[in-house]
């Protein structure tokens, strides 16, 4: 079945989509359309869950909520409120109530660099036919944020720089997970094309948890190549906006 190209931004869509690619499910977070029950259950598996807005973009309107010693935690871009049972679940049933529609979704225990979260951006292109990573990048979130978006103070950072200290120094691992990613990313390019045949660029973004193992966050179907800008290296920015120049006179 083709779906129409503006049902790509919703994230629930592409992982229900996903889901049923059995070599991508492993690397999928645990996912499921918010209401306040399904947050505190979820939060009896996981110390820490996101809700997501379903069809946001650059970070926006993601608020984090995890367990403490003596209650909970919300966060929401800067701001922070530790909050007792009665009062979450106030501030849950406030989101049922909102016209947005929002996931709930697995806090994953991510891997930092110099003491920030990163993500990774996995940058790929359909130019003549057949899909092809044109770029990757590591995102570094700025200082006490847990989002990596440039909008939110995130910058550009290279990827096997990145990665190393996270497999001690062990460039043969580094590549492997590397390799890992690209593989997975055009699994996922494929796979989403199926159902969306417009689509000739994806921006996809994956985590790195602190023992190494690789999950899937989101794929992007509109990405932006800004990122590639702050790398010293301009290469894959050439190979982006090259790329771009042969897919719109397509």
């Amino acid at each position: 079945m083709q779906l129409s190209l503006y049902k790509v931004k919703g994230k629930m869509i592409k992982h229900q989509i996903l889901l049923n690619q059995p070599e991508i499910r492993p690397y999928l977070p645990e996912t499921h359309w918010f209401s306040a029950d399904r947050a505190v259950q979820m939060l009896k598996k996981y110390p820490t869950i996101f809700i997501k807005p379903n069809g946001g973009s650059g970070g926006a309107g993601i608020i984090r909520v995890r367990k403490t010693v003596n209650g909970y935690e919300t966060a929401h871009d800067r701001s922070r409120q530790r909050l007792g049972s009665p009062s979450l679940h106030r501030t849950l049933r406030s989101y049922e109530r909102s016209p947005k529609q929002y996931i709930v979704q697995r806090g994953l225990d991510l891997a930092s660099y110099k003491g920030k979260l990163f993500d990774l951006r996995i940058y790929l292109q359909k130019p003549a036919g057949q899909w092809m990573v044109s770029g990757t990048v590591a995102r570094v979130a700025a200082p006490h944020r847990f989002v990596t978006n440039h909008t939110r103070g995130g910058h550009a950072a290279s990827l096997p720089r990145v990665l190393l200290p996270i497999y001690g120094n062990n460039r043969s691992k580094v590549r492997h997970s590397m390799n890992t990613i690209k593989k997975l990313s055009l699994i996922i390019a494929k796979t989403l094309n199926k159902s969306f045949s417009d689509l000739r660029e994806l921006g996809i973004d994956f985590g790195i948890d602190k023992k190494g193992r690789i999950w899937f966050i989101e794929a992007n179907s509109r990405p932006a190549h800004h990122l590639f800008t702050q790398l010293p290296d301009k290469t894959m920015l050439r190979r982006i906006r090259r790329n771009k120049r042969l897919i719109f006179v397509e």
